[in-house]
């Protein structure tokens, strides 16, 4: 009996010491993380880890970091990182992955058959990325997808009604081109004698993202005044959370475009780094970018 008891006081101890090391090697590698500039979220039953405000400084080698985490990794933003297919190999070790954004990386087809085992993955945006028809035919397995974002890519029609017919339940969003949309409505138009422009407010980028623009807006146009002394660039915040590139706006310089009501768009430095936003109202608008 004492024996027993001896043994049994043994295993509870190997147990004890094999979860601390288990958190240790966890606050390892989160520390590894915020240390590569990556951003940590708590999520509650695991965490949610983003690297995209570092952009092309990280690559495959911060996604190895990520996957040491493992199971206890929800969320993973990669958008407008070096990340290629070779880096995606990791992902496999992330079990319980349900977001994953690859927007703007290097990833291409070979890269989508690394994430066939993540059997619980409903959000992929792949939108700017070399992913084409071929790349889909590796989502065929993932039951639990919901949201797809091809905007920008090889992928077609066809290849996405191919995978609609293995996931039904999929919403597979190819984009809009906003600037045909917009022409077309403003040559349906009569001309405009005078235009009274609202001003709007500009937002300071903060920790937290842009929010999302919105759908069933109304046509409108909005002027852009750069007072920097340097370029800006701007980007449209799209309904799923990405971004798409317009255009670059030269210093001291004006621009109006058309837009819809409940747009975001995001102004950028040369080098990507947000600068801050705005949300498109429906009368005719202007915004000010301050000079710093």
């Amino acid at each position: 009996m004492y024996g027993f008891l001896h043994k049994t006081t043994l295993v509870g101890l190997s147990t004890i010491l094999l979860g601390g090391a288990q958190l240790q090697g966890e606050e390892a590698a989160l520390a590894a993380i915020r240390e590569s500039g990556g951003i940590i979220r708590s999520l509650g039953a695991g965490w949610a880890v983003e690297f995209q405000r570092k952009g092309k400084e990280v690559g495959d080698a911060e996604v190895a970091q990520v996957a040491e985490l493992g199971s206890s990794v929800l969320s993973l933003n990669l958008r407008g990182t070096a990340t290629t297919d070779k880096g995606l190999r990791h992902l496999a070790q992330l079990a319980n992955l349900r977001r994953l954004h690859l927007e703007r990386t290097r990833v291409g087809d070979e890269g989508l058959a690394h994430l066939a085992g993540l059997a619980g993955l409903e959000y992929l945006n792949l939108y700017g990325t070399k992913v084409t028809d071929a790349g889909l035919a590796h989502l065929g397995s993932m039951k639990e997808l919901r949201h797809l974002y091809v905007w920008q890519t090889g992928v077609t029609g066809t290849g996405c009604d191919r995978l609609s017919r293995s996931l039904p339940a999929v919403r597979i969003v190819r984009g809009v081109d906003l600037d045909r949309v917009v022409a077309d409505l403003e040559a349906r138009k009569e001309p405009e004698v005078k235009i009274v422009r609202v001003e709007l407010e500009w937002v300071p980028a903060g920790t937290e993202n842009p929010p999302r623009s919105q759908g069933g807006g109304k046509i409108s146009s909005i002027e852009i005044n750069n007072n920097r002394s340097e370029a800006v660039k701007l980007y449209w915040v799209e309904y799923g959370g990405g971004l798409k590139y317009y255009t670059e706006i030269a210093a001291g310089k004006s621009l109006t475009r058309a837009t819809f009501s409940k747009a975001t768009w995001l102004i950028t430095d040369v080098d990507e780094t947000p600068l801050g936003y705005f949300t498109a109202p429906v009368e005719p608008s202007m915004v000010q970018i301050p000079e710093s």
